[in-house]
């Protein structure tokens, strides 16, 4: 007998009668949680000027931590 893996990251999993299950979290939902993320995004915005916000909060905070990771090598012994 073969048995099946049940795996997902966009919820919750549980086996009913040897069945994956999958409780899937709206797009909605998500799309409100990542507003509250982004600073920014507080105001209602359309999902294509979110996710571009999303994409230029995440350069930034990939420029602070390589700000952060030189300062820190130049302090260091």
């Amino acid at each position: 007998m073969r048995r099946t893996s049940c795996r997902s990251t966009s919820g919750a999993i549980s086996r009913r009668r040897g069945r994956c299950v999958l409780r899937r979290r709206s797009l909605q939902n998500l799309h409100e949680e990542l507003r509250m993320l982004i600073p920014g995004g507080g105001r209602r915005l359309r999902s294509e000027e979110l996710l571009s916000l999303t994409a230029d909060y995440i350069m930034f905070l990939r420029f602070k931590v390589n700000v952060l990771r030189a300062i820190s090598e130049m302090y260091m012994p």
